[in-house]
Order: structure tokens, then sequence, then C-alpha cells
């Protein structure tokens, strides 16, 4: 659901960044006072899990796929605001490094999926946790909320589009929302199975459930990390089929006008694919493992800056 460049005028996208940026200060802000250390840390590992999900596209119906985004259950596991920077640290990666999304579109896509998405997903969530504590209501609150965050965010951007002139109202709103309803499915199961492990094995790490004072062990660090790099391992198995937003596209016909750049140009690993790699397999594998470093360097630079920001 990555919007490229060239589908979004002038005024949409620089009001998507305007809002973008307001909640990424906001944010940031609460992470660096409300956050304990050890749950910085797992933002960062968190930002790589998904970074390497986000990978693994999985078929839909009608020749089109869905990939996992997370926005659900990283605020599940971190609460909304965490999850604001750490979807937003995994879509900045993806556009500069990887070439998958604009970086005149960064604003909306990370409106979006890192704002939308995650908020609708805890508000969701929250309200299950309420009706019942128990393990079935939260898994089901789980799968509901990620749903929900998958269609709320794919509405957001069909509203975009249409702000820009690129497609009548109802017809990208009923595209865009039908077509993730189907991801939204995927989306759901994945998260559900997520959340459901952790209340078996580890509830405290969830985000309602975590004592603020309690540390993350490093044990349950490594099992995240563990998890992102097979993730990346299995990348090569990604549907090659185009996603919702591109499948719309398509079909609408809203796609960027022939000629114009569509995302970053000096993307060192456009498409996932390390250059310079003849097995297809290998070369999809290695900008996988790429993506996690550069991920983990990047959280951990950002939970060092959060812990001078504190001390000082």
């Amino acid at each position: 659901m990555h919007i490229p460049d060239g589908v979004l005028e002038t005024k949409t996208w620089l009001a998507s960044w305007a809002g973008s940026a307001g909640m990424l200060a906001y944010a940031a802000r609460h992470v660096r006072r409300g956050v304990e250390d050890g749950r910085l840390v797992l933002m960062s590992v968190l930002a790589a899990l998904l970074f390497a999900l986000q990978m693994l596209n999985f078929p839909v119906a009608g020749g089109t796929s869905g990939h996992f985004a997370g926005g659900a259950v990283a605020a599940i596991v971190l609460g909304p605001w965490p999850a604001v920077l750490v979807m937003s640290t995994v879509l900045v990666i993806q556009a500069f490094v990887f070439a998958d999304g604009g970086v005149a579109a960064l604003g909306a896509n990370i409106w979006n999926l890192g704002v939308v998405a995650p908020f609708v997903g805890w508000w969701v969530f929250a309200a299950f946790a309420r009706l019942g504590r128990g393990r079935a209501s939260r898994v089901t609150g789980a799968f509901v909320a990620a749903w929900l965050a998958t269609v709320a965010a794919a509405l957001a951007a069909g509203i975009e589009i249409w702000a820009s002139g690129r497609a009548p109202f109802a017809l990208v709103m009923g595209s865009m929302g039908f077509w993730h309803a189907l991801i939204g499915i995927g989306e759901g199961a994945v998260t559900a199975g997520l959340v459901g492990y952790l209340l078996a094995v580890r509830p405290d790490l969830l985000a309602a459930e975590a004592a603020s004072s309690e540390p993350v062990s490093r044990r349950a660090l490594a099992g995240f990390a563990a998890a992102a790099l097979a993730a990346a391992g299995v990348s090569f198995l990604a549907s090659s089929r185009p996603d919702g937003l591109e499948h719309v596209a398509e079909r609408i016909g809203f796609l960027p006008p022939k000629g114009v750049p569509t995302s970053f140009a000096g993307s060192p690993i456009p498409d996932y694919v390390v250059p310079g790699v003849a097995n297809e397999t290998l070369a999809g594998i290695l900008a996988g493992v790429v993506g996690l470093v550069v991920a983990g360097l990047v959280g951990h630079a950002l939970v060092k800056a959060a812990r001078l920001r504190r001390a000082s």
C-alpha cells in the first residue's frame, strides 16, 4: 500500500507531510519522556521484524497480493505512539534504501500506515480487551483490530488519491476498501497469531500488560530478532502479483504518468534485489538481511538519541 510519487498532487502530499510531521514530533516527545529503556530496545527489534514481515507478499483473489503491514501489532505490543515511530522508521528505510514508495508521497505513506493503522488497531484492540480479559477475547480483538487497521489505511490512501483528482470518490474508495478487506484477512490472521503466541508465553510484552518498570529480557529480544531473520530468509517465497494499491491503480487508471520518477533514484537496493547478484533468490535474501541490519542500526541510533535527550 505504498503510494509512489506521481500519484498525489502537490497540495495533497504537502498536507500529508504536515500532518505526519506533527504526529512524529509528538510521538518522539512521548517516547523520550514515557518509555522505559528496555522497551526502547524492543522498539528497534520490532522495527526489524516488521520490515522482514512486510517483504512476505501473499496471494489474494483476482490476481492481486497483499503484504503484512504491522501497524496494529506494533501498537498492541508497544502502544500507539511508539508504534508511530517504529512504522515510520520502516517506511523511511523502504523508501530510501529499497525504492518502495515515493519520497514526496512518504508523508502520505507515514500517515496511512504509520499513524492511521496503529491508532485504529490500538483503539479496536483496547475495546476488545475491556470487553473481556480472556485470551480468546484478546486474540479475536487482535484479528479485528488488524483487519480494520488495514481497511482504514487503505481508505485513507483512497481519500488522498481522490483529493488529488486521480479517481472518482466512490470508485476509488469502493475498490480500495474491497481489495484491502480481503488483504486484511491475512493481516488479521498473522496479527492474531503473534498476539496469541505472546499471550501464551510472554504476555508482559504487550503494551496493555507491561509493567513500566519491568525490563524486556534479552531472551525475548533475541526471539524477535531470530523471527526477523527467518522472515528475511524466506522472502523469496513472496508472491510476485501486484499488491492491492497497484491492482486498483491498474483497474481505475491512476498509475503515475510515464517518465515521472516514482521513487528515490538513489536507492542502493531497488525492488528488494541486491544488484550484481546473479541468483535472484539469493539477491532477495541478501536484500532482506541488509534491510534487517539497516533497521537495527537506525533503531539503535534512535534508542541512543532518546537516552541522551532523556539524560540531558
